[in-house]
C-alpha cells in the first residue's frame, strides 16, 4: 500500500524536481473546461531571490503540468493535465515563498476565438473530427474516442460567432450526446467503464441522494416547410428511462404534478419534418429523467468524469456516472475528491436542451446558386465570413404574395447581394428577406427626387414608373407600352407584330381615330360589318377598288350621288337591269348613244 505523499503526484513540464505543493484543487466538469490551483514551493529553499522568482514566472508560464491521482492501493488510477495560465508571485514578510499557480485545461485551445463556418453533407462526427484535426493538432483527442450516438448526415452544420468548443457543447445538447474532457482526451458520445467501487462510511462520506419531483410532459408542434404541414408530437414520459429506483419513483410520481393533456403544445423550429419533432421530443422528456435524480458524496477514491462507478450503501447498489469532479490535496496529505453524479442508464445526459441554438443577427450574403431541385425557388448564399467554408444549404425566398396556384415570384440571380434573415434568431432557420444594392451593383432607377420606381431584369425587359411622367413597360427588341401622363396619351409600340385575341374588341374614341399601314390593311367579318359615319365618308384609292359582294348590294342615299369616271365605266348585270326615275333619267354624251339587244328594244 502506497503512502499519503504517493496518492498525488505533480509534473510540471521543464521542472526535473519532485513538485511540492499544498492547497492542489482541480475542477472537472463535463461540457466545461477543467481548471486547476495550488500553491507551488518550486525552489525548496527558505530564502528566494526576486530575481529567482521573476525567472521562474518567465520560465514556467505556460507549461504543461500533469496530475496523477492514486488510490491507496494503487489499483485505482485518475490522470489529469492542463496548461498554466496565471502565475503569482507570493510573499512572506517582504521576501518571495512561492508561486501560486492557476491554469486550465488544454481543450482551451478550441475557446481561442469566435468563428462562423458552415460544415455542408457532414454528420456530428465528422464535423467533431474536423474542428479537432485543425485546431488540436491531435494533443488531446483520438477518432476512437469520438462517436457520437446520432448517426444521421446534415445538409448543413452551422457554427455561428462561437467558439469550436461553444460549437461542440451546442451539438451535444441539442442531440443529447455526452460531451466531456476525462483529464486526458476528448470524449463525444461514450462514456467510460472502472473499478471503483465506492462504500459509504469506508471509502465515501456525506453521501446524499436528492430526487426532484418535476413534470416530464413534453408537446411541441412546429411546421415542415417542403411538404407544407403542420407537425406534432407530445409525450407524457419517456419510454427508455433509467432503471435506477430513484428515477423510476420520480417518472411515476412526477404525473402529481402534471395534468394529462398534452393538446396545447409550445412551438418550436428546431424541427423541420415529423421526424426530427418526435426526435426532439423523446430528448426533452429523456433530458427531464436525466435530472430528476442527483448524488453528491466525497471520496478518498479518485474518480474521472464521465466516469461509470458504483456506489454501495449497504445492500443498495447504484451504479452512477461522474458529472463533476473536484480533487483536493496536499503535498503530504491524504487525497480526497467530492463528486455529482447521475444515474449511468440515462438515456440522454442531463445537460440535453433541444431549446439550444447559435441567435444570428440579419446580415448580407450572395447568392451563389437559384436552380432548387425542388421547384421551391429556393438558394444557396455565401455569407461574407471570409473563408471558404460559408456556403450555405437551400434556404426559402420571402415573396410578398405567394400561394399554391398564385403569388409574386422573385428569384434573386446568382451574385446578387441579398438580406438573410433567421426565424426566431436561429442560425439553422435561414431565409432570404429582400435584396441590397451597393457600390458595385448601383439602381439604374435613382433620381434626386426619388420619383423613379420600377423592375428590370437580367435581359433587359423594363417595368418603369415616373411619377408625374409616365409608365414604361419595355424590352430589349424594341417592344414598348408607354403610357404618357404629361400628354395624357397611350403609345404601344413593337419592331415586328401586334396582336389582339379576345372574343369582343371595342374601340371609343371622344374625338378622332386614326390608322395607317407601311403597306397592306385587311379586315375580316365573319358575318356582319357595319360602318355609321355622321358625317362625311371619304375613301381614296391609289389603285384598283375592287368590291365582291355575295349577296344583294343595297344602296339609299338621301342627297344626290355623282358619279365620275375619267375613263370607261361598264356596267353589267346577269339578268335584268332597271334604272327607274321618278322625274327625268338623262343620258348625254358627246358621240353616239347605243342600245343593243339580242331581241327587241322598247323605249316609251
Amino acid at each position: 500500500m502506497s503512502s499519503f505523499k504517493d496518492q498525488i503526484q505533480v509534473t510540471i513540464s521543464g521542472y526535473t524536481k519532485r513538485v511540492l505543493f499544498s492547497d492542489l484543487k482541480l475542477a472537472q466538469r463535463m461540457m466545461e473546461h477543467h481548471d486547476f490551483s495550488f500553491t507551488w514551493m518550486y525552489s525548496g529553499s527558505t530564502i528566494i531571490s526576486p530575481e529567482e522568482q521573476a525567472e521562474a514566472i518567465r520560465k514556467y508560464t505556460a507549461n504543461e503540468v500533469i496530475f496523477t491521482f492514486k488510490s491507496r492501493n494503487g489499483e485505482i488510477k485518475v490522470m489529469s493535465k492542463g496548461i498554466i495560465n496565471e502565475l503569482i508571485s507570493i510573499y512572506e514578510k517582504g521576501s518571495p515563498r512561492g508561486l501560486y499557480v492557476k491554469g486550465i485545461s488544454h481543450t482551451v485551445l478550441l475557446s481561442e476565438q469566435s468563428k462562423s463556418r458552415v460544415f455542408l453533407e457532414k454528420n456530428i462526427k465528422e464535423v467533431a473530427l474536423k474542428i479537432f484535426e485543425d485546431e488540436t493538432a491531435g494533443e488531446f483527442y483520438q477518432s476512437e474516442a469520438i462517436q457520437p450516438r446520432y448517426k444521421k448526415m446534415f445538409p448543413a452544420i452551422t457554427q455561428y460567432n462561437e467558439t469550436s468548443f461553444d460549437f461542440l457543447k451546442r451539438l451535444a445538447a441539442f442531440h443529447g450526446e455526452w460531451f466531456y474532457f476525462d483529464g486526458m482526451r476528448m470524449q463525444f458520445g461514450n462514456l467510460k467503464s472502472s473499478k471503483v467501487k465506492l462504500k459509504n462510511y469506508v471509502s465515501l462520506y456525506d453521501f446524499t441522494i436528492k430526487s426532484k419531483l418535476k413534470s416530464h410532459k413534453t408537446s411541441l408542434a412546429g411546421y415542415d416547410p417542403n411538404n407544407a404541414l403542420s407537425i406534432k408530437s407530445a409525450k407524457a414520459i419517456t419510454a427508455a428511462g433509467s432503471a435506477d429506483g430513484f428515477s423510476a419513483m420520480t417518472r411515476r410520481d412526477q404525473l402529481v404534478v402534471a395534468l394529462p393533456n398534452t393538446s396545447i403544445p409550445s412551438y418550436t423550429n428546431q424541427a423541420k419534418n415529423t421526424t426530427e419533432i418526435e426526435e426532439l421530443a423523446q430528448r426533452q422528456v429523456a433530458a427531464h429523467d436525466a435530472n430528476s435524480t442527483i448524488y453528491t458524496g466525497k471520496a478518498y477514491v479518485p474518480i474521472g468524469v464521465g466516469q461509470i462507478f458504483t456506489v454501495q450503501n449497504k445492500e443498495v447498489y447504484h451504479e452512477l456516472v461522474a458529472i463533476k469532479v473536484t480533487h483536493f490535496g496536499e503535498y503530504d496529505g491524504q487525497y480526497r475528491c467530492k463528486f455529482k453524479a447521475i444515474p449511468a442508464d440515462v438515456e440522454v445526459p442531463h445537460y440535453t436542451n433541444i431549446e439550444v441554438s447559435a441567435k444570428a443577427d440579419t446580415q448580407p450574403a450572395i447568392v451563389i446558386d437559384n436552380n432548387d431541385p425542388e421547384g421551391l425557388g429556393r438558394v444557396k448564399v455565401k455569407f461574407y465570413w471570409a473563408n471558404y467554408d460559408a456556403n450555405s444549404d437551400w434556404m426559402r425566398v420571402m415573396q410578398q404574395y405567394s400561394g399554391k396556384s398564385w403569388g409574386q415570384y422573385n428569384r434573386p440571380e446568382i451574385g446578387d447581394e441579398v438580406l438573410v434573415s433567421f426565424e426566431n434568431r436561429n442560425v439553422n432557420s435561414p431565409y432570404v428577406s429582400g435584396s441590397h444594392y451597393n457600390g458595385k451593383a448601383k439602381p439604374e432607377f435613382f433620381d434626386s427626387n426619388n420619383s423613379t420606381k420600377g423592375w428590370k431584369l437580367r435581359f433587359g425587359q423594363v417595368f418603369k414608373f415616373i411619377e408625374k411622367v409616365g409608365i414604361w413597360l419595355s424590352d430589349p427588341s424594341g417592344n414598348e407600352v408607354h403610357l404618357n401622363e404629361e400628354t395624357k396619351s397611350m403609345t404601344f409600340t413593337s419592331s415586328e407584330t401586334i396582336t389582339f385575341n379576345c372574343k369582343n374588341f371595342v374601340i371609343n374614341a371622344s374625338e378622332n381615330i386614326s390608322s395607317s399601314a407601311g403597306q397592306n390593311i385587311v379586315e375580316i367579318a365573319a358575318v356582319n360589318k357595319s360602318s355609321i359615319v355622321g358625317a362625311e365618308n371619304r375613301t381614296e384609292v391609289g389603285g384598283d377598288l375592287l368590291m365582291k359582294v355575295k349577296g344583294e348590294l343595297f344602296e339609299s342615299i338621301d342627297g344626290d350621288v355623282h358619279s365620275e369616271v375619267k375613263k370607261d365605266r361598264n356596267i353589267i348585270g346577269g339578268s335584268d337591269i332597271t334604272l327607274q326615275s321618278k322625274k327625268n333619267n338623262e343620258l348625254h354624251s358627246k358621240n353616239d348613244i347605243q342600245n343593243n339587244s339580242n331581241e327587241g328594244t322598247t323605249q316609251n
